[in-house]
């Protein structure tokens, strides 16, 4: 799950002035060009940022960094008086056993290591295209396959490619049939300085070479190489444990509710991104079965098609009185994953009360996702590349 996502509901706040934003932009693009860990790969980060998505999207990345906490490494203390406990009853019995059985049949998968552990997957991102008065959303679509190095002296390898968009709803199909059923849309045409179109068809691939260093993987308050990852806790009370020390030790003022999301949003990235071993994937799904508000939706089909089961919390739900950093109103993040053989399918946010920046977006649509193709350890090195673009080539234009 998305640290920004995290962070942006982890406490009330009031409106930003422009001059907090552009601060805190800088601040974001500082961090990025010296601070970050070598070859940390995008977290969640929405793929086609590299394809100039909304600037006001970008602006509001670079806000919520403001946010961002630190991390103590594994082993770093819980503090705090909250018991996560109290964020809500536990998951039922049925849904407890399914995961259960998940961890079960996941413990022995694959082998335990390698030179790199590659991952490919599908991302997608709802859009709003069209001319004033027909505006309608696309659901634009990018494949990326990352070699995750684990050496200090390999670098990091992405190869990203646009896969194509097209309406989203039988609604925006109709707006789109309107429109002249065009099989192109400006990537925006509010921002002059913006070039470049989404396509209904797959563009060329696009190679980014990192630079030397183990790549990294947010988990819990901040980021861990595939070693650290591996060295997590295999059971899932400790587990638990350590996640939350880590969460708190940059928000020490977490609620409960906010506690439980976080742990939610790292189990996410652990089963669906990084390295950790059979056992402590196996920790995670038995960590998910006793984690307080989530909730069962029952058999459904993930972005790909495919058959899971799905899991869930409300994140950025309103509050009463309060004003929430991200003004977007109350999504849900679905967990897909296959109980018989405990894979792990895809990840998916719908917006439940779209509000503010997000009010285009129609209630209970998904927004974004993420679906998982193929994961695991290899020894074999990325392929040549003829072409690497700089580390900075992915991140958003701005208007």
């Amino acid at each position: 799950m998305d640290e920004l996502d995290l962070l942006a509901t982890a406490r009330p706040a009031t409106p930003p002035t422009a001059e907090t934003t552009a601060a805190a932009r800088d601040r974001l693009f500082d961090l990025m060009n010296a601070e970050r860990p070598a070859a940390a790969a995008p977290r969640r980060r929405n793929r086609l940022l590299g394809w100039g998505l909304i600037p006001a999207m970008a602006a509001a990345v670079a806000l919520l960094m403001v946010l961002t906490v630190s991390w103590g490494g594994p082993g770093a203390p819980p503090g705090g008086d909250v018991d996560i406990a109290d964020a809500g009853p536990r998951p039922p019995q049925r849904l407890r056993n399914l995961l259960l059985a998940a961890a079960d049949r996941t413990s022995g998968d694959g082998p335990a290591a390698g030179r790199y552990w590659v991952s490919r997957v599908e991302s997608g991102t709802l859009l709003q295209v069209g001319g004033a008065g027909n505006r309608y959303a696309i659901m634009g679509r990018t494949e990326e396959t990352t070699w995750h190095a684990v050496r200090r002296d390999d670098r990091a390898v992405y190869l990203q490619q646009w896969a194509g968009g097209a309406p989203a709803s039988d609604t925006d199909r109709a707006a789109w049939r309107r429109a002249g059923s065009p099989s192109s849309w400006p990537i925006d045409e509010s921002c002059p300085t913006t070039s470049g179109r989404y396509t209904a068809g797959a563009g060329a691939t696009r190679t980014v070479v990192g630079k030397p260093g183990a790549s990294t993987f947010l988990i819990g308050g901040g980021y861990l190489t595939a070693a650290q990852a591996r060295d997590l806790p295999a059971d899932p009370v400790r587990l638990q444990a350590w996640l939350v020390g880590s969460l708190r030790r940059g928000s020490p003022n977490l609620t409960a509710a906010e506690l439980s999301k976080g742990v939610f949003d790292s189990m996410i990235n652990l089963l669906y991104q990084a390295p950790g071993t059979p056992a402590v994937r196996a920790a995670a799904y038995r960590l998910l079965a006793d984690l307080p508000g989530l909730r069962d939706l029952g058999t459904v089909t993930d972005p790909k098609g495919r058959p899971g089961t799905a899991v869930t919390l409300v994140t950025n739900e309103e509050t009463p009185g309060v004003r929430q950093a991200d003004t977007g109103g109350a999504r849900e993040v679905r967990l897909i994953f296959d109980p018989e053989s405990g894979r792990p399918l895809a990840w998916e946010t719908r917006v439940l009360r779209p509000a503010d920046y997000l009010a285009w977006v129609p209630a209970g649509a998904v927004f974004d996702y993420e679906a998982v193709l193929a994961t695991g350890w290899t020894d074999d090195a990325p392929p040549a590349t003829t072409r690497a673009l700089p580390e900075d080539a992915l991140e958003p234009a701005t208007c």
